[in-house]
């Protein structure tokens, strides 16, 4: 008849016709059961974890596991000013730790862990202070990044071709500077018939390099004669 037991860690709000009026702590309370009613809300701390999915500041997907914790410290806005004060603190560690993540590359990620936490927590803290949601106690733990099967294969694939590409560069590189020397080769010969007629009989001797013969046949001749060998 009126009689509410709180146990902690809850306290309860009374509301008296509608309205909020006292937060009863843990014991027993009367409260008039014709004009007051009695919600119970725990005071206790909450923890519950997040897999987060960021896009890092160099492009690449990944995701991180978030741990948070955090606690009722004002009942009457927790229960008044937003329908599920975790439900709301769930979707807003999702949208701080993104926002924060965001401004890092992959592997400055697992290094900067704890300055992207700090950040989180002092964020959460003004928007629960500016909200009125009624929640304190912000604690952030972020886990290292990680990729899936299917992201990480696709990385090396796209690392493969990028040493590919590399590859053929270095190859197109090499075979210009060939050419180049070519063509320098062929600049010589022409403005130079010495150097020419060097290069015909080195060709000659390499030619003949297995019986030492080398039948030679005088192309400027009229009349094609055997001339000799070598």
């Amino acid at each position: 008849m009126g009689i509410k037991i709180i146990r902690a860690p809850f306290v309860g709000q009374v509301f008296t016709l509608g309205k909020p009026t006292k937060i009863l702590g843990p014991g027993v309370h009367w409260v008039s059961p014709i004009i007051s009613s009695v919600v119970k809300i725990s005071t206790a701390l909450q923890t519950a974890e997040v897999d987060i999915d960021v896009i890092t500041k160099g492009g690449t997907p990944t995701s991180i596991k978030v741990g948070y914790t955090a606690r009722v410290v004002n009942a009457t806005q927790a229960l008044i000013n937003v329908q599920n004060a975790f439900q709301t603190l769930r979707v807003s560690v999702i949208s701080v730790v993104s926002g924060a993540a965001n401004s890092y590359t992959i592997d400055e990620l697992a290094q900067y862990k704890s300055q992207i936490a700090n950040k989180a927590e002092t964020e959460l803290h003004e928007l629960s202070k500016t909200n009125g949601w009624g929640l304190g106690g912000f604690q952030i733990a972020i886990g290292d990044p990680s990729m899936t099967d299917e992201l990480k294969k696709l990385l090396m694939r796209e690392e493969a071709v990028k040493r590919e590409n590399a590859a053929n560069i270095q190859k197109a590189h090499n075979q210009l500077e060939v050419a180049k020397q070519l063509a320098n080769v062929a600049s010589i010969l022409q403005h130079n018939p010495f150097a020419k007629e060097l290069l015909r009989l080195q060709m000659i001797s390499d030619m003949g390099g297995t019986d030492g013969k080398v039948i030679v046949i005088d192309s400027s001749s009229k009349s094609t004669g055997l001339l000799g060998t070598v």
